[in-house]
C-alpha cells in the first residue's frame, strides 16, 4: 500500500451559511480499506460526495492519480468510471433484470460487447451469491439482495476503488450481514475502499485505518486497534463508549 490513489487536501464544503466540512485532509493508498465513522450530521456522507464530485467543494482539492478533480478541466466522468460508488439506496432499474442491471454500464460507458458484458455480469452475480437471480426483476429481491446487485454493478466497471455511503443503513438488521460479507471478501481481495458506516464491528475488523468525524472535522484517525481499543480524544471515547461496553 505504498501508492496514494486518492488525496483530499484542506477540503471545505458549505451549504449556504452551514459549513459541513471544515478543512478535511486525508489520503487513501492503493489496496487500503478506510472506514469513516461518526455521529449523524458530522459530514461523512458529504465528504464522500465531494470526493465523487456529486457535491462540488467550497474549497480545497481532491487529487486522483495526481490530477485535481476540482479543476474545471478535470475529467470527472472518467474518474467515476474508475471509482465506483454504492449508495444507501440501491438505485436499480426496476424494469430490467438483475443481469441487465449489472451489464448495462459497461456497454453504455465502456462500449463493451453486450455478450461479454453479460458474461462478466453473470460472474459477478455468482461472486455476490446471486447467480440464481439473474433473470428476475429487482422488486423480487430483498433489500440485502438488491444491495448486493448494486455492488456487482459497481464491480462491473472494473474499478480501481469503491466508495460506500452507509450501504447497510437502509436494510433490516437481519440482512446487514450478507452485504457486509461481500464487502469483507472485497477487502480480502485487496480492493481499495472508502466506507462510511455505522457498523462498528465491521469497521474494527476489516479496515486498515479508521477516521472518526464530528462537526465537520476529522477528530481522530488511526489503525482500528488504536481508535477502538485506545481512543485518544474525549469525543471519540464518548461516541464509542456504548460499542466498547458491548
Amino acid at each position: 500500500m505504498s501508492n496514494t490513489l486518492i488525496q483530499v487536501n484542506h477540503l471545505r464544503k458549505s451549504f449556504g451559511d452551514l459549513e459541513v466540512l471544515k478543512d478535511i485532509s486525508v489520503d487513501v493508498k492503493e489496496g487500503e480499506v478506510l472506514c469513516i465513522i461518526g455521529p449523524s450530521g458530522s459530514g461523512k456522507s458529504t465528504l464522500l460526495r465531494c470526493i465523487n464530485q456529486l457535491e462540488y467543494p467550497t474549497g480545497g482539492e481532491v487529487i486522483y492519480k495526481g490530477k485535481n478533480l476540482c479543476e474545471k478541466k478535470a475529467d470527472v466522468r472518467k474518474f467515476r468510471e474508475e471509482v465506483g460508488m454504492v449508495f444507501q439506496k440501491f438505485n436499480l432499474f426496476p424494469l430490467k433484470t438483475v443481469l441487465k442491471n449489472v451489464a448495462m454500464a459497461p456497454v453504455l460507458t465502456k462500449h463493451k460487447n453486450k455478450k461479454d458484458a453479460e458474461k462478466l455480469a453473470a460472474e459477478l452475480l455468482a461472486k455476490v451469491g446471486l447467480e440464481s437471480k439473474a433473470d428476475v426483476k429487482p422488486d423480487m429481491l430483498s433489500g440485502g439482495q438488491q444491495q448486493r446487485v448494486a455492488i456487482a454493478r459497481a464491480l462491473a466497471m472494473e474499478p480501481t476503488a469503491l466508495l460506500f455511503d452507509e450501504p447497510t443503513s437502509a436494510l433490516d438488521p437481519e440482512l446487514v450481514g450478507e452485504v457486509l460479507g461481500v464487502m469483507r471478501d472485497l477487502a480480502a481481495e485487496g480492493m481499495t475502499m472508502i466506507i462510511v458506516t455505522h457498523e462498528m464491528a465491521f469497521a474494527r475488523d476489516v479496515s486498515d485505518r479508521v477516521i472518526f468525524m464530528a462537526d465537520g472535522y476529522i477528530v481522530e484517525e488511526g489503525k482500528p486497534e488504536e481508535v477502538f481499543g485506545n481512543p485518544k480524544e474525549e469525543r471519540t471515547k464518548a461516541f464509542l463508549s456504548r460499542f466498547l461496553e458491548s
